[in-house]
């Protein structure tokens, strides 16, 4: 992932992009939104999926230093099921992570960041139920 957005970030600047939405993971929350069920399930993916949340973590940086508006949405678990239509999203959320989310509704809220939510800018946003 570090390789493919340092890649896109770097076009997105020769491209005079504006805004660059970042679809990253809860896990890499701290947890201090979340309840400590939560927290605790969150730890345990950590260490289950260290290289993945590694490297999602080093996009997370890069996008964050580049001179664009950015924002990081990091979804709970995703699945192929139908959308809900309604989630819970923003800048710590409590959501909870091992609800699974639509890739449909995790697709709304990512078009939501790119058009719709001028506060999230600069933010780290969770999607979830």
């Amino acid at each position: 992932m570090s390789v493919g957005v340092a890649s896109i970030l770097t076009e997105c600047k020769r491209a005079n992009v504006r805004r660059f939405i970042l679809q990253s993971g809860i896990g890499l929350s701290d947890g201090r939104e979340l309840s400590c069920p939560n927290r605790f399930a969150v730890r345990v993916s950590r260490r289950i999926f260290t290289a993945a949340i590694m490297d999602k973590a080093v996009a997370e940086r890069m996008t964050q230093k580049i001179d664009l508006e950015w924002v990081i949405v990091r979804p709970v678990v995703l699945l192929d099921k139908s959308a809900k239509g309604r989630y819970t999203a923003g800048p710590s959320a409590r959501v909870a992570p091992l609800v699974p989310l639509s890739f449909d509704d995790c697709a709304d809220c990512l078009l939501r960041a790119a058009t719709d939510e001028p506060n999230w800018i600069g933010k780290i946003v969770n999607v979830g139920s």
